[in-house]
């Protein structure tokens, strides 16, 4: 990616070009399905699927056990996937524990029509485990209600667990045969000979599906790294990268006794591929960073391919560096970062100096940060991550600065195991009232174009908290808009966080008033939604745009919402169906306030000269809205 071009004195500021990428964001249930099909054609049916779809369109829930490692939320997935158009909703549920009502649960309308959800709990403890079973008939009710679908992923012994009550839901599945698995993927990565190919020593172990396709990627890398039909020589290399080169990346550091060697040992591996210039500038770096003393004159040093022979890379014919064999850089990566503890900081300040530097291409940079966050992806360390994100958003910023945190963060929220970590530090940086405005943006693009596509109701909320929280732009309302713009349940969600109860810190939710008079567009809630009903058909929709109303016309003035009223008496003039629906709910706003509904009949009387539908229509539009002014106010027109 290449940043824009500065052409004057001073810093650049990048938060526009920040804000405009998240709200060129694509559609989270489009780009989701993409990914989901991807999967879906690889996927292998395990034993008892066919049980658990059944239960599924039967019941609409399923809560599905199975062993570790048996591919349950693969599985949970392409149950889903099988029970769809195509066109709905996928996303993932949070149970998580509420502090203010000290209790878990999901988040306030979590399902909408016809979506496809699906809750994790295989990590659940006991007691989360009962807290849930306690909610689940409430829960299902709201799945039943919306024409939902959930699969409900068990912990490993749930089965076992489960009340009598909610048995007739349950559904065992076992382990696809591995290399069924195996030959799938290869397949579908154009492997020749796929289909007969041998089968490697590394399926006689037991292993998570998730390692069969993990290996599949790594024999796909070695088939294009040496084309033709060795398979024995592809698995061979597969196998050696996914155990690792530990023993002999421990050994080879041994004999690289002086600092410059081993500076250029990891340079090579943070930055393999990149050009050797690069490499040996990043080496010379983190000398420097690590404060080292080199005595050594550069003319009696080793010159760079003798230097990259020591190491075990290889320069190929456009002078980038690599290792010979498949994985070597990951497992000197691993060494540096668990062996050498006491150089932690250390690559974390250089990386950070490597971030900086203007001759390093951005897609060498975006390798570095990325390696750099894999390295980080333990709940030992995820700190340094975070850490690292923070400093790098101080100060005066820099399009490579903000990049440099998009990538890391994304690395880390699209990992299974450590992504809740993540979103959750999403959050706490969403809701600080002191967040840095660099940060913020890194904040919205990462909600906008990450957590949107799995987690779309936590990516509302964190926007939302944004949006509140903002003072000099309005970057975060306009992400927040533009990702509730393209789906009704977006929209609806974000409608009641702007109209539920208020109770707490009020400066918090000053904002929302002029959020909901952007969300509040009366087209988009009267135009056809799922199976053609509009969200105004709604009841609850129509009590909290009620509400929304209320409060606008408490606390903003009347030159803040008089265009939006207009266009809402526009839309109920010309639309016959949802007139009734659209006057009944800015009278109710207007709570019999005399100066509110003298300005509402107004307005409509100024519609109703400026439409074209004739005197008839006109006439007709008005006395709805007079009669409906009248009767809030108790007076009876004959």
């Amino acid at each position: 990616m290449t940043g824009p071009i500065h052409t004057g004195s001073g810093d650049l500021n990048y938060y526009a070009v920040m804000a405009a990428t998240a709200a060129r964001s694509p559609d989270p249930r489009f780009t989701f399905i993409e990914e989901l099909d991807w999967f879906w054609r690889r996927f292998v049916h395990p034993p008892g699927y066919g049980k658990a779809s059944d239960l599924l369109e039967t019941h609409r829930t399923v809560l599905l056990s199975g062993e570790a490692g048996s591919g349950r939320v693969a599985t949970a997935k392409a149950l889903l996937r099988g029970l769809s158009t195509g066109d709905e909703l996928f996303h993932e549920l949070t149970w998580e524990w509420d502090k203010e009502i000290g209790r878990y649960r999901l988040e306030p309308a979590a399902v909408g029509d016809d979506d496809r959800v699906w809750l994790n709990l295989a990590q659940a403890d006991e007691r989360v485990w009962r807290a849930f079973q306690e909610e689940l008939s409430s829960v299902r009710k709201m799945i039943v209600g919306h024409s939902a679908l959930l699969v409900v992923v068990l912990p490993s012994k749930g089965g076992e667990g489960l009340w009598p009550e909610f048995t007739r839901f349950h559904a065992a599945i076992g382990r696809p045969v591995a290399h069924e698995v195996l030959r799938r993927y290869l397949r579908l990565a154009g492997v020749p000979g796929a289909a007969t190919g041998p089968l490697p020593g590394f399926l006689r172990t037991n292993r998570p599906l998730r390692d069969v396709a993990r290996f599949a990627y790594l024999v796909d890398l070695a088939h294009q790294k040496n084309p033709g039909n060795d398979y024995a020589a592809w698995y061979k290399a597969a196998e050696t990268a996914y155990t690792g080169h530990g023993a002999e990346v421990a050994e080879r550091i041994a004999k690289l006794r002086l600092g410059p060697q081993r500076a250029l040992f990891l340079a090579a591996a943070m930055l393999q591929d990149a050009h050797v210039d690069h490499v040996y500038n990043a080496a010379m770096t983190l000398l420097s960073t690590v404060s080292y003393a080199d005595e050594c004159h550069s003319l009696e040093r080793s010159d760079l391919v003798e230097s990259l022979k020591g190491i075990g890379a290889e320069l190929d014919d456009r002078g980038h560096v690599r290792f010979e064999e498949l994985g070597y850089d990951a497992a000197v990566r691993a060494h540096f970062w668990h062996h050498m503890p006491g150089l932690r900081d250390g690559i974390r300040q250089w990386v950070g100096k490597m971030i900086d530097r203007t001759d390093l291409p951005d897609k060498d940079r975006d390798l570095l940060v990325t390696r750099f966050a894999g390295q980080c992806l333990h709940p030992r360390y995820r700190h340094v991550l975070v850490d690292a994100v923070a400093e790098w958003t101080k100060g005066p910023m820099t399009y490579r600065r903000q990049m440099a945190a998009h990538k890391a963060l994304q690395r880390a929220l699209n990992t299974e195991e450590h992504g809740g970590f993540f979103r959750k530090q999403i959050y706490n940086w969403a809701t600080d009232d002191h967040l840095s405005e660099a940060l913020s943006q890194v904040v919205i693009v990462m909600c906008a174009k990450v957590i949107a596509l799995s987690h779309p109701d936590q990516a509302i909320v964190r926007l939302h908290h944004r949006a509140r929280r903002e003072n000099r732009t309005s970057d975060a309302r306009t992400a927040l808009l533009e990702l509730v713009s393209g789906d009704p349940w977006f929209r609806r969600q974000l409608l009641l966080r702007l109209t539920q109860s208020l109770e707490g810190n009020r400066k918090e939710y000053e904002k929302d008033p002029d959020l909901f008079l952007d969300l509040a567009d009366p087209a988009a809630f009267t135009a056809p939604g799922h199976h053609g009903r509009p969200l105004a058909a709604n009841a609850e929709v129509r009590t909290m745009l009620t509400d929304g109303w209320r409060r606008v016309f408490h606390e903003r003035d009347e030159t803040i919402w008089q265009a939006r009223m207009r266009q809402w008496l526009a839309v109920a003039h010309h639309d016959d169906r949802h007139r009734d629906v659209l006057v009944d709910v800015l009278v109710s706003g207007g709570e019999q306030r005399s100066a509110i509904l003298g300005r509402l009949y107004t307005e409509a009387r100024a519609v109703s000269r400026s439409a074209e539908n004739g005197a008839d229509h006109s006439a007709a539009f008005l006395d709805v809205v007079l009669r409906k002014i009248s009767t809030s106010q108790g007076i009876q027109i004959p």
